[in-house]
């Protein structure tokens, strides 16, 4: 479902992303790894066509991906950092208007069912600014599944969400690459990738490593793979002095 080759991004430094290759079958969920300042959430955000690669190719579906055209779009549903929902809104009416933009037939039908899977249904003529930071989450949710995309990119989508909620959030995950869609997560909380992922990758000094298969990984597995990957920087002894950047490097 979704191939990137060779993809590159700077900004106003050393490129983040040096080249990146990646896979996403229709039917398996993968989870991106990496410690902050990898590059995951860069990376999601090219995917999802919110920014431009400065090299490389996006495949969707075996097409070239052109973030312009709308039946392109559909085919991605994405959670960032930022909820994009409109606080003064209620959560019915943030759905509303994701709907008129993707011009969804049968818009009240999908919306009640996005607000049921998210468990939310109960809060749907609330506004958006009385929501707990979960429930926010949970609507965000909702927004990224509302067009039924065959594609989901998550980042930290368990941001907020309580044990329930995470538990209601692996059921949905799990259900729909079941269904035939693919998954692309990031999470920094290890112990949510197992339920969730068929497949791991590493994201290392802007490349993407493959981590196999999560069966792989048994017990503590995947966590000491993790650490053997991104070992912890020793702390500066007190009084040590500082290197300037270049020595540092």
């Amino acid at each position: 479902m979704l191939q990137v080759r060779g993809l590159v991004k700077a900004y106003a430094g050393p490129p983040v992303l040096r080249g990146c290759d990646l896979d996403c079958r229709a039917g398996e969920a993968v989870a991106l790894l990496g410690p902050n300042g990898a590059g995951k959430s860069t990376l999601l955000r090219l995917l999802a066509g919110l920014h431009k690669p400065q090299e490389g190719q996006i495949l969707l579906d075996g097409r070239l991906f052109r973030p312009d055209l709308a039946d392109h779009r559909r085919r991605i549903g994405f959670v960032s950092h930022d909820s994009l929902l409109y606080a003064g809104l209620s959560a019915r009416e943030n759905l509303q208007f994701v709907a008129s933009l993707f011009a969804l037939p049968r818009a009240t039908d999908r919306i009640d069912e996005a607000l049921r899977e998210v468990g939310l249904e109960w809060v749907g003529e609330r506004p958006v600014r009385a929501f707990s930071r979960g429930m926010v989450q949970r609507l965000t949710l909702a927004r990224a599944l509302l067009h039924r995309p065959g594609l989901l990119l998550l980042d930290e989508p368990m941001t907020g969400l309580d044990p329930a909620g995470i538990r209601s959030l692996e059921e949905l995950l799990i259900r729909f690459r079941q269904e035939g869609g693919a998954v692309l997560l990031s999470t920094h909380d290890l112990s949510h990738v197992d339920p969730i992922a068929t497949r791991v990758v590493f994201l290392r000094k802007g490349r993407v490593e493959d981590g196999g298969e999560i069966g792989l990984y048994g017990g503590r597995g995947l966590e000491e793979r993790y650490h053997e990957m991104f070992p912890a920087r020793p702390a500066r002894k007190k009084g040590a002095p500082t290197l300037p950047a270049e020595a540092s490097s």
